[in-house]
């Protein structure tokens, strides 16, 4: 039986197990899929990769009962239940998690993408009977450009920003976007990056990780002076004052800028971490569950497109 969570997410309840995903278990387990804010749950017994523990400790200053789950590793939960963590391509350490239950299967996905990016590899296959899928950008209106066309964009606002003396400035998620960025700037420009102070905690477990990244964080004596030299590129996850002596053109990367630009920004670019309309379709179609379950965004009327297709689908509310 699967229910809403109190908090978002979902639970699991069958045969007496109970598990929770991206939200806070009343009892059982719980699953965090990544580190995101809106994804990460706390309680005494909660199962995430290594990598999300370590960002959910530096970013959110969060302790909790976390316990990391190996990808690819099969891990005895109960008597009838077994689990193992898949990449799902979102970001660092994010996992979809596949629980075998009495000879039944199901994937929880948590947020998936289905490319690969400059820091992460695409979501892996994965065989199971039922999928609760996230279908964020689940609309045909959401099909992304290619990525290396939007980071050329990218790269070509940064330039004709800089031409006009003026400081690009980036909002982006802390976990994810902000460390894609820092990488585009690092293999393309030599341009130093200068980061704020969160995006700056969540590049540290990225470097750790074996990401290599290249960054300086704001507030110190090495920003103030990049910054005043003028030749610079600055992220964080909020548009904030930046302490420099001439104009600062913000830009935001997000899925949502496929419909153009977004108001209290000077440019937008389509750059997601998760998965587009065609790559949430192609995922189900290439894996075949026997069941679908549609959980965010477009989730009616992916899950119509869905049984249009042949798939026993059906959003979950």
């Amino acid at each position: 039986m699967l229910r809403p969570g109190r908090d978002g997410g979902v639970v699991l309840s069958v045969k007496g197990f109970s598990a929770a995903f991206d939200t806070r278990p009343q009892k059982g387990l719980g699953f965090v899929s990544h580190a995101h804010s809106d994804h990460v749950a706390a309680g005494r017994n909660v199962l995430a990769t290594r990598e999300t523990i370590s960002l959910i400790r530096r970013v959110w200053q969060l302790s909790g009962g976390y316990k990391p789950i190996p990808y690819r590793q099969e891990l005895r939960v109960s008597d009838s239940v077994s689990v193992k963590a898949l990449n799902s391509g979102h970001v660092l350490g994010s996992a979809m998690f596949r629980l075998d239950i009495g000879g039944e299967s199901l994937v929880y996905t948590g947020d998936i993408n289905t490319v690969p990016t400059l820091t992460t590899n695409p979501a892996e296959p994965v065989d199971a009977d039922v999928f609760v899928i996230e279908t964020t950008y689940g609309h045909p209106d959401y099909v992304f450009p290619p990525r290396h066309e939007t980071e050329a964009w990218i790269l070509k606002w940064v330039s004709k920003t800089l031409a006009e003396g003026a400081l690009p400035a980036f909002k982006a998620y802390s976990i994810g976007k902000s460390q894609e960025l820092i990488k585009l700037f690092n293999t393309y420009t030599s341009l130093p990056v200068v980061v704020g102070k969160t995006v700056a905690n969540a590049s540290k477990t990225y470097v750790e990780n074996g990401v290599k990244l290249d960054f300086i964080r704001s507030g110190t004596r090495d920003a103030a002076e990049v910054l005043g030299g003028g030749e610079a590129v600055y992220i964080d996850s909020q548009v904030r004052s930046v302490p420099v002596h001439r104009r600062v053109k913000w830009a935001t990367v997000t899925g949502w800028a496929v419909k153009g630009r977004l108001e209290g920004f000077d440019a937008a670019f389509p750059l997601s971490s998760h998965a587009d309309y065609r790559g949430l379709l192609n995922y189900v179609e290439e894996n075949r569950p026997r069941k679908v379950y549609t959980i965010h965004g477009f989730s009616q009327l992916f899950a119509k497109t869905l049984r249009l297709r042949g798939f026993d689908a059906s959003p979950f509310t």
